[in-house]
């Protein structure tokens, strides 16, 4: 009998996961289709290529083109936190055929960081389905005394802005979930911002930096390696690929999650039968076993749903996150 790889048996056992899932299923035998696609579908992502993000969106993307019978592009417009992607999409055609890969940057934070968009999150965009979600990680350079998260907050009130922490940059989840620590916490330190999470995992596994909050799947290596000492995640569960980590919630700060997710958006005005199609061919995509597994492998974990349930989830968000950016002061040119 064929041997079945640990990340199958997983993918196997995520895709009873999102129970949105449950009441999906594929449209009746014969039903009639838009007469949409007929052309190649440009996926927009304002952030560069290589992470994990990016290639959650191709993997998507490609099952897409098979689903679709039309060739599913990303294309990379990074820039000022997505907002250039975003921009840029806003302005396209509603037609189906330039859509966002929208995070919680552009449709949850930027709105609160920024004193001008050249797009607005609400009014110029269709939701159509949330994509995956991607947790943190709060570690700490092995050489540090803090060996618990309450013995690192402890440092901190002892010591008020003596710790140096890293993120992968102003206004990404790393550095709003540690602008959450200090406020659930009570306690001050000082944010080192990175252009992304290799430079500062340099400096941390160099011991320049002490801590770090960073995406999980960069981090990860260095954690299985015992070059970094994982504290908390900043999931509202334990993840399965650090089952023994616990969460900031667990850990006694109530509440305390902090995502970076990912979604599909059209361009304000694009015909509700289009979003409908879109929504429930990704539905099924994230339900395929390959998707699921390799999602797993990047440490991404498979959403779906409504495009009412997307509206909503980017509502909370974007309340959530004007609070806490608006107490911690943050403002970005």
């Amino acid at each position: 009998m064929p041997q079945v790889s640990h990340g199958r048996r997983r993918a196997a056992a995520l895709l009873a996961c999102p129970a949105a899932w449950l009441a999906l299923g594929r449209p009746a035998h014969g039903q009639p289709q838009e007469d949409y696609p007929k052309r190649p579908i440009k996926i927009v992502l304002g952030f560069p290529p290589g992470g994990s993000t990016d290639t959650s969106a191709r993997r998507v993307a490609d099952q897409l083109a098979r689903q679709m019978g039309q060739p599913v592009i990303v294309e990379n417009r990074p820039g000022a936190s997505g907002n250039i992607g975003a921009t840029y999409v806003a302005k396209s055609a509603p037609d189906g055929y330039t859509l966002l890969y929208g995070t919680n940057t552009t449709h949850a934070m930027n709105v609160s960081l920024y004193p001008r968009l050249e797009f607005d999150p609400v009014k110029d965009f269709e939701p159509v389905v949330l994509q995956g979600k991607v947790s943190n990680v709060f570690s700490v350079h092995p050489s540090f005394g803090a060996t618990t998260l309450q013995a690192f907050i402890d440092q901190a009130k002892a010591r008020p802005g003596a710790i140096n922490v890293a993120s992968n940059g102003n206004s990404t989840s790393t550095h709003m979930a540690l602008e959450l620590l200090k406020s659930m916490a009570g306690i001050s330190f000082v944010h080192v911002p990175y252009k992304g999470s290799a430079p500062a995992l340099n400096d941390v596994l160099g011991g320049t930096v002490p801590a770090i909050m960073d995406n999980l799947p960069a981090s990860l290596p260095h954690i299985k390696a015992g070059k970094l000492r994982p504290l908390a995640v900043t999931a509202r569960k334990r993840l399965p690929q650090l089952p023994e980590v616990p969460t900031f919630d667990e850990l006694g700060l109530r509440g305390y999650e902090v995502a970076g997710w990912g979604a599909i958006w059209a361009p304000a005005g694009t015909p509700r039968p289009i979003v409908e199609r879109l929504n429930r061919e990704i539905n099924l995509a994230l339900r395929e076993p390959r998707i699921v597994e390799v999602m797993f492998e990047t440490a991404s974990e498979p959403q779906g749903g409504t495009p009412e349930e997307l509206a909503r989830y980017a509502r909370e968000e974007t309340i959530k996150w004007r609070e806490v950016i608006r107490n911690a002061n943050i403002r970005l040119d």
